[in-house]
């Protein structure tokens, strides 16, 4: 599982190709719940600040592959050495809103679809990953379907029938309606992957892309500085933040729109198909009927970003 940070010492400076220690807890049930497997690593940042690592393959005594991702909810803890040692003086904790199964079954009885709330997920399909393929079954011809992956494979996604896997070097979707795998290769290695109204969205450390359930194509972005993060939005829309830039990809155009930040990028979300991030310096939204960034300059050094939602 992929992880990447921005590092920073006590006075909010980056710490720039400086080797930092990282502490990695896995939490069940809450941000101060029970630890569930630890790791420690060693890595070198980049010249931007930006760290990498890969969770599951650190120094532990723990076993990662006991983990039961079924079995409620999970938050990843990162504790920070800026010296590189164990001195951990840095931490933070999120929810994994989605999380690493090796099988993912897209009707699981009543709890709904735990990688994207709130959507349907009565298709009965599955996808199923391994180290070398991806491989969907479709309910209706009751058939798997399988793709042989280009490097080692690492995760995989579902919406509306429709299933998303990634690779070390490439992203993959498989439509529900024709039964096909379409992949696209990435330029650099894997971040992330997510999947929302049947259509998929990946990163890499030099590109966003954006997959359209409607024509079965992949559109991709490069990226100014190492990629961040993705999102998909609850109509289909795409956005991506790097160290540099925002990107949204508006699925009736099949275009992205980029913005310069101000200062490292640091988070992204979206609300009702629109998207905003925020950067050290800025905050940025995206509209997505006017395809147009606004911008708003911050007082003080950027944090968090949230999108709102409808109160029924």
């Amino acid at each position: 599982m992929s992880y990447q940070a921005l590092v920073r010492n006590a006075d909010g400076d980056l710490i720039q190709e400086a080797s930092v220690g990282i502490r990695i807890s896995i939490l069940q049930g809450s941000e101060t719940g029970t630890e569930v497997y630890s790791e420690t690593h060693t890595v070198n940042s980049n010249e931007n600040g930006l760290v990498t690592l890969s969770i599951g393959s650190g120094s532990t005594s723990d076993d990662f592959s006991t983990i039961d991702w079924g079995n409620g909810s999970y938050y990843i803890k990162s504790e920070t050495d800026p010296t590189g040692g164990t001195n951990y003086t840095i931490s933070g904790t999120s929810q994994l809103l989605s999380v690493p199964y090796a099988l993912y079954a897209k009707s699981s009885g009543d709890s709904g679809n735990t990688n994207n709330p709130g959507e349907s997920t009565q298709s009965g399909n599955f996808g199923a990953y391994s180290l070398n393929s991806c491989y969907a079954w479709d309910a209706e011809t009751n058939t798997w379907y399988s793709r042989s992956f280009s490097g080692s494979g690492q995760a995989i996604v579902e919406s509306e029938g429709n299933i998303g896997a990634a690779s070390l070097n490439s992203a993959y979707a498989w439509n529900d309606s024709n039964n096909t795998w379409y992949s696209q290769s990435f330029s650099g290695s894997y971040l992330d992957i997510k999947a929302k109204h049947g259509n998929i969205g990946a990163i890499s450390q030099n590109s966003a892309y954006a997959w359209n359930k409607d024509n079965n194509t992949w559109y991709s972005q490069s990226l100014s500085g190492s990629g961040i993060a993705i999102i998909v939005t609850s109509n289909g829309n795409i956005g991506a933040i790097s160290q540099n830039s925002a990107y949204a990809w508006n699925k009736d155009t099949n275009t992205w729109y980029s913005q310069s930040l101000s200062g490292s990028g640091i988070s992204i979300t979206e609300s009702n198909g629109n998207i905003a991030v925020v950067s050290q310096n800025s905050a940025y939204a995206w509209n997505k009927d006017t395809n147009t960034w606004y911008s708003q300059s911050l007082s003080g050094s950027g944090l968090g970003i949230i999108g709102t939602t409808n109160n029924q």
